[in-house]
């Protein structure tokens, strides 16, 4: 095989979408595994990316050694932290190009197509991201699970549950809703229940329990509305933080994105508007080398 090949990954903390391409641009394949963010799994995100690689490229007749002629594009939540991203490159297979940013950098590129804008990823996660210049970003959020992702399905889930905790407590100072029947229909209705799912839960479990927290509040469950309209405050928060005169275009990018509009602030339902593309192609500008280098302003100016 002599043409080159783009293997572009968008990997967060729940799936990771890999995508391939040929020398035209064409998406040849694609398809979706399991989390590679670098703060759950570090340079361990490698196997996961080829094994999903190799279903690909079995779907499409690929044969030989097309690693050699493959040149990686490859967003992942975590990339943040430079020492985490550095192991994961010092992992990579032999090919024949590697280029690894943040999963906001691509969302980043495929929503404004490469040019300057801002972005709030709200999925497992969240974090929010402008791009000012070329390769000169802004990042606000993005701390990870312990002390952030604010906004996000797993802040959405732990809410849920920390409420649901104090209703088996009977600590709760209302009575228990919809909402705190459906979590303990899931997560188990008794102390020991409940402590056998948080037991080494990781953020995309708790992200499991937003789709049952949006349901309530749509039936208008007091409790959970009160959970998903913080959640929108947060998501204005970051979007804020990355321009306060809310005047760059921005794009609310993330499988939570669609399903929170109707709880965000009116003022950032008005600013936001939908992205151009979708994340994996702004990974195909990153391998094609049509993007900048990544470079991220940790304050602001």
């Amino acid at each position: 095989m002599d043409s080159r090949l783009f293997c572009c990954v968008d990997g967060g903390a729940s799936n990771t979408r890999v995508a391939l391409y040929d020398d035209a641009g064409r998406r040849l394949g694609l398809s979706v595994g399991g989390p590679t963010s670098l703060t759950l799994r570090g340079a361990g995100a490698w196997q996961e990316i080829l094994t999903v690689l190799e279903n690909v490229a079995r779907a499409v007749s690929l044969e030989g050694d097309y690693l050699a002629q493959t040149h990686f594009g490859i967003g992942l939540a975590g990339a943040n932290n430079s020492s985490q991203r550095e192991l994961f490159m010092d992992a990579a297979p032999s090919a024949g190009g590697l280029r690894v940013s943040t999963d906001a950098y691509i969302a980043a590129l495929g929503a404004h197509g490469g040019a300057a804008g801002a972005i709030v990823i709200v999925g497992t996660g969240s974090v929010g991201y402008r791009i000012e210049a070329a390769g000169r970003c802004r990042l606000a959020g993005g701390w990870g699970f312990q002390v952030g992702d604010e906004g996000s399905g797993a802040w959405i889930g732990r809410q849920a549950i920390k409420q649901t905790v104090r209703v088996v407590d009977a600590r709760h100072r209302r009575p228990a809703t919809a909402l705190h029947r459906a979590v303990t229909t899931c997560c188990g209705s008794t102390r020991d229940e409940m402590l056998d799912w948080l037991w080494g839960a990781e953020p995309a479990k708790f992200a499991e329990i937003a789709p049952l927290v949006l349901e309530c509040a749509g039936d208008g469950d007091m409790s959970a509305l009160a959970i998903v309209t913080e959640a929108g405050r947060e998501i204005d928060a970051l979007a804020e933080a990355l321009d306060p005169a809310r005047n760059v275009p921005l794009a609310l990018v993330g499988g939570l994105a669609e399903p929170l509009d109707p709880f965000l602030p009116d003022r950032l339902r008005n600013w936001a508007r939908a992205p151009n593309e979708e994340p994996i192609v702004g990974a195909l500008m990153l391998a094609q080398g049509r993007a900048p280098d990544e470079t991220i302003v940790w304050k602001n100016r």
